[in-house]
């Protein structure tokens, strides 16, 4: 049984087994600092995130085809992943949106698989080159968005104000029927760099927040918010080398993948349909409820829309001496390690989707 070590290192980056070293990516750059360069490495196996959401049962139901999810982040280097894009949105000179990008919809033939290879992707940006995201800047992208005729959207930037201007690009979001998913925070690097929530638009009614979720299940629960993978996970950045995301906004990807394979396997659903699919069939944990984007895709619906699901009972498997990969775990300084080993094909977890007798009900 093969194992990778990813130990997470005071300075972001992050190793993995062959000495090969993946860089954590930026969520934004200081005014007039380079823009991030290409890390030019892989991992010699399967990010975790694929088989912990059973990906490869996904697939053989739904690959997301034929739905677009508009990205709202720093843009998309459409030169690294297939994508639409408006205005400077195709340019990405922090990477970050490349990165949930690729956890959305990066083709398998990429090399590292987006949880929803089938679908396309419009990418917008709510943030400025460097990464600082705006109120103003964000309702602009959802208002091009509706415009545009996208019906989910993966709002990975957030600001800490509730501001009447974004509020009201949300309302109209929804009005005019998109899934806004959002994260409930910014991504982790040191304490200062976290400032404490609400997080906006994930606060506002209506929107469909999202928070993350290490390799070992665990993370910082968000009241009302719906738990993904999001911190450690392996994704497309500058240049086309994989490096790590830590944060909510990579976690959002997840969710705005799931509901996009929700949508091309059951068609119209209808975007509260889609939320309330993906909160009533996710998995029930300590810490909140965890994304489960197969009963979410094959759980049949009641007359009132809810979803119902039968799980049987699940054995988890104890982490092989990890230390918890915690959202707090990334406010530490100076020489802390975090070590996750990923067993047989990169999974800590065995994959819900394998432990579960579900069957796809119409």
């Amino acid at each position: 049984m093969a194992c990778a070590t990813l130990v997470l290192l005071a300075n972001g980056g992050l190793a993995a087994a062959q000495d090969t070293e993946l860089p954590q990516i930026p969520q934004t750059l200081r005014a007039g600092q380079p823009c991030t360069a290409p890390s030019g490495k892989k991992i010699p196996s399967a990010p975790w995130q694929l088989p912990y959401l059973g990906a490869d049962r996904l697939w053989s139901l739904s690959t997301g085809a034929g739905v677009t999810v508009a990205v709202v982040d720093t843009g998309v280097d459409t030169s690294v992943l297939p994508a639409d894009a408006a205005g400077e949105a195709g340019t990405d000179c922090v990477g970050h949106g490349t990165v949930v990008a690729s956890l959305i919809a990066a083709p398998s033939s990429s090399g590292i698989s987006g949880l929803a290879p089938g679908a396309r992707v419009l990418a917008l940006r709510g943030t400025d080159k460097f990464g600082a995201a705006t109120a103003a800047g964000i309702a602009g992208a959802l208002d091009a968005a509706v415009g545009a005729g996208v019906r989910i959207i993966c709002v990975a930037a957030a600001v800490t104000e509730a501001d009447p201007v974004l509020r009201q690009a949300v309302d109209r979001a929804i009005a005019a029927g998109a899934l806004v998913v959002a994260a409930a925070g910014r991504d982790l690097t040191t304490a200062r760099d976290v400032p404490p929530g609400p997080y906006y638009p994930a606060a506002f009614p209506g929107v469909l927040a999202v928070t993350a979720l290490g390799p070992d299940g665990k993370g910082t629960p968000v009241p009302g918010a719906l738990a993904a993978p999001g911190n450690l996970v392996v994704g497309k950045g500058p240049g086309g080398g994989q490096v790590v995301g830590a944060g909510p906004a990579f976690a959002a990807a997840h969710v705005a993948a799931a509901a996009a394979l929700i949508r091309s396997y059951r068609g119209e659903v209808t975007a509260s349909d889609l939320a309330r699919r993906l909160r009533d069939t996710a998995s029930p944990q300590a810490g909140g409820p965890v994304l489960d984007p197969l009963a979410a895709l094959t759980s049949a619906a009641t007359t009132d829309g809810a979803a119902t699901v039968h799980r049987e009972p699940v054995a988890v498997l104890p982490l092989p001496d990890v230390a918890p990969v915690r959202q707090s775990a990334f406010a530490v300084v100076g020489g802390v390690l975090v070590a996750v080993c990923l067993l047989g094909a990169a999974a800590v977890v065995v994959p819900r989707g394998r432990r579960r007798g579900w069957r796809a009900g119409r």
